[in-house]
């Protein structure tokens, strides 16, 4: 009988780390979702990959997290949030930010783990 509840016990264990696992990428685009509508640069660098490539307007460079991070920063300062509309499937991250000024600018990311993390690894911002 201890046998069986112990591995009743191991087996719960098991199921419930792997749908932890499972969930983690959907997490990180939340969080990241969240951080863009605060307009929160710093919330957003957190979930960034050591070398990301970003592309702004149409020039495209790889950049380092704090590199990054100093380009969202600047971005958010010109353009404060008011609205920001997002869907996440499959590692891409896509989402529409209406700004305070009443512009619009189409965002993607991808979501890609690497040394077992998921970190932004591409932002791009039309």
């Amino acid at each position: 009988m201890k046998r069986l509840i112990y591995i009743l016990v191991i087996g719960l264990v098991v199921v419930l780390c792997s749908y932890s696992l499972l969930g983690r990428e959907v997490d990180v685009a939340k969080e990241v979702g969240d951080a863009i509508t605060l307009g929160q640069s710093d919330a957003v660098a957190e979930h960034l990959a050591p070398k990301v490539s970003v592309v702004m307007y149409g020039v495209e460079s790889m950049c380092s997290k704090s590199e990054t991070e100093m380009v969202l920063r600047e971005f958010f300062r010109r353009n404060r949030p008011s609205q920001f509309m997002y869907t996440y499937d499959d590692g891409c991250f896509k989402g529409n930010l209406t700004t305070a000024n009443g512009k619009s600018y189409e965002l993607k990311f991808i979501i890609k783990n690497v040394d077992n993390k998921d970190v932004i690894t591409n932002f791009c911002v039309k």
